[in-house]
């Protein structure tokens, strides 16, 4: 096995550069950005109102080391940065707001004390302690939240309050291993609340390999850097506008995203077909509206390159999200060109473009449909999901498909574990494919995660790729932690 000379080590010493060279990191980078991705390790909140002028915040420490668990059925770490709420009255989950890694609703002239859900005799609803936050979409369906008292609790007197203006710092560090391909990634996401409905965001990446789908990039890059705003009296309407990632907003899915998590593979993270579209780390604008509890709209303008020097609102990409009791169906479609990354099926390169040139040329325009499906059986603990893509180079006139299917177990062997197997086809051009001779660039994968210490996660990999021609072993080890945490002492 080769490993690379980014070890897990080097991860951990990486920070302290890290911090000390952000503003310079920031001034002398290129502008390539990507938006808050998914980011596994954090509790889930329930958030009422309290009569002080704090922001506070009660984690439920039985999901210390998993996902967030999204405010809306629909919601994601990233899609609701920054919501203000004026109410008298308790704020449901759907009306909260997820700080990346913390449930957040900002108030104006008011406050919010977040605190536990609990538990409730209801066949929909699954307790906190055994909800995986990585299942943060569906899961959360089933979960139903309960009034809190309107004064601070005890446990939020004693650990302390957000205060606008206050910074957060969270660092991720990854290691992986497939075979003889090894990734790795430190990440720093940075976080400040300017006003109770304006936030700003950055994360910087150091990423060596290609396993991540979320950092396309290797070596040093800034990832995102961007502002997210809510209309005080519109809390279910967020805009965003900056560097952002879109996999953040498009394509989420509770059991098949996170590479940091879930699946090893990447034809399990991101749809492969919009990847191929620049789903991925682009400077533009987004909404996001939740139209209700079971509808959600997002749409996004955005380059198609990443460095600002080239930007030009030049794609689009939009998405509906409709909730059936505890499954969710999201359906999307991107509008791009192609910005000389070369990306898509791989047949493609075998087609003459004349003057013996082949395959994609700068400037094509493409297009990709995803269709995204998932499903959670809370009195088994087991979520399902569904993936189909199809992606269309239209100036060529040629194009590809892939798909996944699969099934997540959680709490299966122990507290916070997750066992998971899925069958999946890269993207690909079934008819080019067989005139080639080539083998189905498939993958069935068998992979499990599991909690060694509060802020260390380790996981295992078996993996069948090419019409099982080739037999693959791996591991992962993942740390997370705060750096500069929300909370502030209470006074």
């Amino acid at each position: 096995m080769r490993f690379t000379w980014l070890s897990p080590l080097f991860l951990v010493s990486a920070v302290s550069c890290g911090i000390a060279g952000i503003d310079l990191c920031l001034t002398l980078l290129p502008a390539r950005a990507e938006l808050l991705s998914p980011s596994p390790s954090e509790p889930t909140a329930t958030a009422e109102f309290s009569s002080t002028r704090f922001l506070h915040i009660q984690l439920d420490d039985s999901l210390a080391t998993q996902n967030p668990v999204p405010s809306s059925p629909f919601s994601s770490p990233a899609e609701t940065p920054a919501i203000a709420v004026q109410l008298d009255q308790s704020v449901q989950l759907d009306q909260s707001v997820q700080l990346k890694q913390s449930v957040v609703s900002s108030v104006d002239a008011s406050s919010i004390q977040v605190a536990q859900t609990t538990p409730v005799d209801s066949p929909r609803q699954i307790p906190p302690e055994i909800v995986p936050a990585e299942a943060s979409d569906s899961l959360r369906l089933a979960q139903t939240s309960q009034p809190s008292p309107s004064q601070p609790s005890e446990k939020v007197l004693k650990e302390g309050s957000l205060v606008l203006g206050s910074p957060y710092i969270r660092f991720q560090g990854v290691y992986l291993l497939q075979g003889d391909d090894s990734s790795a990634r430190a990440r720093l996401t940075g976080l400040y609340p300017i006003l109770p409905n304006l936030l700003f965001g950055a994360e910087v990446d150091l990423t060596t390999g290609n396993a991540f789908t979320d950092s396309p990039g290797t070596g040093l890059n800034l990832n995102e850097l961007y502002l997210a705003y809510s209309p005080p009296n519109l809390p279910n309407l967020r805009f965003v506008g900056g560097l952002m990632d879109l996999t953040s907003y498009f394509d989420r899915n509770s059991f098949a995203k996170d590479g940091t998590t879930h699946f090893f593979n990447p034809v399990f993270q991101t749809n492969p077909a919009l990847s191929a579209a620049n789903i991925g780390s682009r400077p533009g604008f987004l909404v996001n509206w939740s139209a209700t509890d079971y509808l959600d709209i997002k749409a996004a303008a955005f380059s198609a390159n990443r460095n600002l020097g080239d930007f030009a609102i030049n794609s689009f990409a939009g998405e509906i999200g409709i909730r059936f009791d505890n499954a969710i169906i999201r359906g999307t479609y991107v509008n791009t060109k192609d910005n000389g990354r070369r990306t898509g099926f791989d047949e493609i390169f075998a087609i003459p473009r004349g003057n013996g040139d082949y395959g994609f040329r700068y400037g094509d325009r493409e297009e990709a449909f995803g269709v995204n499906a998932e499903y959670y059986i809370p009195s088994i603990r087991m979520g399902l999901f569904g993936r189909y893509g199809k992606y269309n180079n239209i100036t060529l006139g040629e194009g590809g498909d892939t798909f996944s299917v699969g099934a997540n177990f959680l709490d299966l062997f122990m507290p916070k574990d997750r066992l998971g197997i899925g069958y999946g086809r890269q993207l690909s051009n079934s008819e080019l494919r067989r005139q080639l001779g080539d083998k189905v660039p498939d993958v069935l994968e068998v992979f499990y995660d599991f909690q060694v210490l509060p802020n260390l996660r380790a996981g295992v990999t078996f993996q069948e790729r090419n019409q099982f021609s080739e037999t693959i072993f791996g591991f992962r080890v993942k740390t997370e932690f705060d750096l500069v945490p929300f909370r502030r002492p209470f006074r």
